[in-house]
C-alpha cells in the first residue's frame, strides 16, 4: 500500500478544495453535519429538499455526497439510482447517514453496496459520533483519491476528465 506525503500531488487536494454535497430532510442533521465537518476545512453545501440536492450535485460536481435514505418525495435510494446514472456524477463516492440503523437495514445497505445502480461507499447511523464521521469521510476520500486527483486536474486544464477509480 502506498504512503501519502505531504508533498504529493494527492495530498494538495487535502481537504481545502474538498466540496461535500449533504442532503438530509432533518435541518439539525446538516448542522450537525456542516459543524463536523467544515472545522476540519472541507466546504459543505447542503439542502433539506432531495430534487434540489440532485440539480446541486449536477451543477455542483461535489467530491462527495452524504445523504439520508428516508426523506419525503424522493428518497434517497431513487436519488443514489439517478446520481448513479448521471455520467457526470456516477463516480462521486456517497455515504449514507440514515436512522435505519437494525442489523436487517445494515444488510441490505451492504446488498445495494452490490448494486452498480446504487452503490455506496460507507455507512453511518443516526445518531451518529461527529468524530466517527469525519473519519468516514476521510477514509472514503483516501480510498477515491484517484478519481479526486483526475477530477482535479481535469478541472485545471478547462477539460471534464473521465474519473479514475481502481
Amino acid at each position: 500500500m502506498s504512503q501519502i506525503n505531504e508533498a504529493s500531488p494527492t495530498w494538495n487536494l487535502w481537504p481545502d478544495e474538498i466540496k461535500i454535497l449533504v442532503i438530509d430532510d432533518e435541518q439539525d442533521i446538516l448542522n450537525l453535519i456542516r459543524l463536523s465537518l467544515e472545522p476540519a476545512g472541507f466546504r459543505i453545501l447542503r439542502t433539506t429538499r432531495p430534487e434540489e440536492g440532485l440539480d446541486l450535485a449536477r451543477r455542483e460536481k461535489p467530491d462527495l455526497l452524504i445523504l439520508d435514505i428516508m426523506m419525503p418525495g424522493l428518497d434517497g435510494l431513487e436519488l443514489l439510482r439517478r446520481v448513479r446514472r448521471h455520467p457526470a456524477l456516477a463516480k462521486i463516492p456517497v455515504i449514507v447517514v440514515s436512522a435505519r440503523v437494525s442489523s436487517a437495514d445494515q444488510l441490505r445497505m451492504l446488498q445495494i453496496a452490490g448494486d452498480i445502480d446504487r452503490e455506496i461507499d460507507a455507512y453511518v447511523g443516526k445518531p451518529f459520533d461527529p468524530g466517527f464521521l469525519l473519519k468516514t469521510v476521510k477514509t472514503v476520500l483516501l480510498n477515491h483519491r484517484d478519481f479526486l486527483l483526475a477530477k482535479k486536474q481535469g478541472q485545471t486544464h478547462g477539460v471534464v476528465s473521465a474519473p479514475l477509480i481502481h
